[in-house]
């Protein structure tokens, strides 16, 4: 059980990176530091993958151990892309406001 919890943490962590790494091409999350967009990611990604399971329940059919862990890179990415997009939606509005 705590194994499982492991995994699924580490996993959250790697595929909320690999998401961020991604999309770097894109021009949001501009008003942070590489450093601290990549933490951003990470942290998103690990949040992700511990919700992923309620949330994406209903793609994976059985319990088995790969259906809980897709369900965990699923809410990774779920997570670090809604992190993103807010970010950049708010960067937008603070630039418009000046």
């Amino acid at each position: 059980m705590k194994l499982d919890l492991l995994v699924r943490i580490l996993l959250g962590a790697v595929a909320g990176w690999l998401t961020g790494k991604a999309a770097d091409g894109e021009r949001d999350g501009r008003g942070f530091s590489r450093g601290n967009k990549q933490r951003r990611d990470v942290i998103c990604g690990v949040i992700g993958a511990l919700v992923g399971q309620p949330l994406f329940f209903w793609v994976i059919i059985g319990s088995s151990s790969f259906g809980k862990y897709a369900t965990a890179v699923l809410g990774a990415i779920a997570v670090v892309g809604a992190a993103r997009l807010m970010g950049a939606r708010l960067q937008r509005a603070r630039s418009t406001a000046h």
